[in-house]
């Protein structure tokens, strides 16, 4: 009987480690896009992606590391703590907030690549939201995909017009303006089936 009791734990301890080692770790990072500023967290993209990607059969967590009014400077300062290890995926959305304070393309640029290669170095797969730091130039593109990284569209690309979509659609003349849990579905549909190909590769 002790001998059944001895290799049951080690059978469920297996298990258990096995179920942790399968599980995917996402972490989404950066302003308040990936925040959500206006909705409470299980409405914004990272809680909308888990669900979905949840519902396709994936056993993943996707961890909301996004802060409203984040620049390219502050994640820098922050990603250490806030990527953890085991993290295998990360979704960056960072860089508007640095041209509201004044911020050049080439200092924006520049940290975004010094986040992407500390991510990198960590064999962290990255999915980037691109435009807000010239990622729809060429050079700029391939220089990103060079690294590895992944380009998806930004956040508002193509929905930035439809006011139904947003959470201060009336202040969209001071570029304050937001997804609601409407546009985030959007976002989450197109990006679901590149995530899902990232998920497959870092298994």
């Amino acid at each position: 009987m002790k001998l059944f009791n001895v290799l049951l734990a080690a059978t469920c301890l297996f298990l258990v480690g096995s179920t942790v080692q399968a599980q995917t770790r996402i972490v989404a990072l950066g302003d308040s896009n990936i925040k959500g500023k206006g909705l409470l967290e299980n409405d914004a993209y990272p809680a909308r992606l888990e669900r979905a990607l949840r519902a396709r059969g994936h056993n993943v967590t996707v961890k909301n590391a996004g802060i409203n009014g984040n620049t390219t400077k502050d994640v820098l300062g922050r990603m250490d703590s806030d990527v953890p290890q085991g993290t295998q995926i990360v979704i960056l959305s960072v860089g508007i907030n640095d041209t509201f304070e004044g911020g050049t393309q080439a200092t924006v640029a520049a940290n975004i690549n010094s986040i992407v290669k500390r991510l990198r170095a960590r064999n962290i797969e990255v999915l980037y939201f691109g435009a807000p730091t010239g990622a729809g130039n060429p050079a700029r593109r391939a220089e990103l995909e060079a690294m590895g990284v992944v380009i998806t569209p930004a956040f508002q690309d193509g929905i930035q017009d439809d006011p139904n979509l947003h959470v201060e659609a009336s202040k969209r003349a001071a570029n304050q303006y937001h997804l609601n849990s409407a546009g985030y579905d959007i976002v989450v549909a197109r990006t679901l089936p590149v995530i899902e190909g990232m998920i497959a590769k870092v298994k």
